[in-house]
C-alpha cells in the first residue's frame, strides 16, 4: 500500500492506494491532527482509519502496511516533513504540479454526475465537496507512474 497525501495549511487529503493505483480509501483530515493522522497509518489500523475515510471506509482491512508515505511537495510540506522526522518516517516527496485538477477528474471518475449534471461538461463541473483526497489519489499515481518509467 501507498500512502499519498496532498498538505495543506488548515486540512490535508489522504488517498491509500495498492500498487497498481487503484484506490482503497481516501480522507480529508485537518492539519493539527496530522501527528494522530500518521500514527494510525504507521500502525496500520484499520478501524481507526476509517474514520477519517470520505470513500472507501467499509473496505480497509482490520489491519494494513504502508510501504511508502507519499507527500505532495506544495504548501505544507515543511510541516510533513518535519514531523515524519518527528516519527521516524522516511517520506518521498511527489511532484503536486497539476494534481487539484487530476484530483477533480478523478472525483467525477468515482463520482459520475446524474441527471441533467452530467450534460454539464466535465471543465464546468463543481465537486459539491473538497477534493483534496483526490488531489493526493493523484499524488500517489503520479509516484507510481514514475517507478514504471
Amino acid at each position: 500500500m501507498f500512502l499519498g497525501i496532498d498538505p495543506g495549511r488548515c486540512k490535508c487529503g489522504w488517498a491509500l492506494v495498492f500498487d497498481d493505483g487503484r484506490l482503497m480509501a481516501s480522507g480529508i483530515f485537518e492539519t493539527s491532527g496530522a501527528r494522530e493522522f500518521l500514527g494510525i497509518m504507521t500502525d496500520g489500523d484499520g478501524e481507526k482509519a476509517a474514520a477519517f475515510a470520505l470513500y472507501g471506509a467499509k473496505s480497509l482491512p482490520s489491519r494494513f502496511n504502508v510501504k511508502e508515505f507519499l507527500i505532495g511537495d506544495g504548501t505544507g510540506k515543511d510541516f510533513f516533513l518535519s514531523l515524519a522526522k518527528e516519527l521516524s518516517l522516511r517520506v518521498k516527496l511527489v511532484p503536486e504540479k497539476e494534481t487539484t485538477l487530476k484530483g477533480r477528474k478523478l472525483y467525477w471518475d468515482y463520482n459520475p454526475p446524474a441527471g441533467f449534471r452530467r450534460l454539464i461538461p466535465q471543465g464546468l463541473r463543481v465537486p459539491p465537496r473538497d477534493i483534496d483526497d483526490f488531489a493526493a489519489l493523484a499524488i500517489a499515481r503520479e509516484f507510481l507512474k514514475s517507478k514504471q518509467a
